[in-house]
């Protein structure tokens, strides 16, 4: 009796994303994101607040306090938690708009929360010490305005509303979005040299309607 062997053809791995199920942007990588997600996800990473971003930030500092970033040494006192540098990073992005880091204000000790204070990312960068004299002109900048984007973007929404204007202003407002107020906000050197040109304009605007 002739037997037949019946030969199993592997399953080819499908290439689609893990989030959506559209097809994955590595041939090499078949479970691996479509473009979508990642340039959604290269947003989250770039914007204040966002809790992508503070995880992000939070697995810096977890391998910093371990030891494991090739230039630290791990850390036996004030270690700090993941949740402890996730909140306070997402807390301090979203009440000034900017984008942050956590930095240790004693470098013997790890990130507990009560050694962790969030300064701008340009001030915050390898082994050198955060300049002082920068940071406290940087917190100057940031009292000069009391609204924060969130709080900004719904006064926005609400004058829009109250505006009746068949819904013009209120469209306007969408259009310009949170995200646009985050980058703006963000730039404490922005809003200084919008505000001097408005006050420029005015006064040339002023004299000639004088002549």
């Amino acid at each position: 009796m002739i037997e037949v062997k019946v030969l199993e053809i592997p399953e080819t791995l499908e290439k689609k994303c893990p989030r959506c199920g559209k097809p994955s942007a590595n041939p090499k990588n078949p479970k691996g994101r479509c473009k979508e997600c990642l340039a959604e996800l290269r947003r989250a990473k770039k914007t204040p607040g966002h809790y992508i971003r503070a995880h992000t930030k939070a697995d810096d500092a977890l391998r910093r306090q371990d030891g494991k970033n090739g230039t630290a040494s791990k850390k036996t006192k004030g270690r700090g938690t993941r949740k402890e540098i996730v909140d306070k990073i997402q807390r301090e992005e979203k009440k000034t708009g900017q984008l942050l880091s956590p930095d240790r204000i004693d470098n013997s000790k790890g990130y507990e929360s009560s050694n962790v204070r969030a300064v701008p990312e340009e001030l915050n960068r390898g082994r050198h010490k955060v300049d002082e004299k920068k940071l406290k002109e940087w917190r100057e900048k940031i009292k000069k305005y009391d609204l924060t984007p969130e709080q900004m973007y719904t006064m926005m929404k609400r004058l829009a509303i109250e505006a009746n204007d068949n819904g013009e202003t209120e469209r306007l407002v969408k259009s310009v979005g949170l995200e646009f107020l985050n980058f703006l906000f963000s730039s404490t050197e922005v809003l200084d040299n919008e505000i001097a040109t408005d006050r420029q304009w005015d006064e040339n605007k002023n004299k000639s309607g004088d002549r």
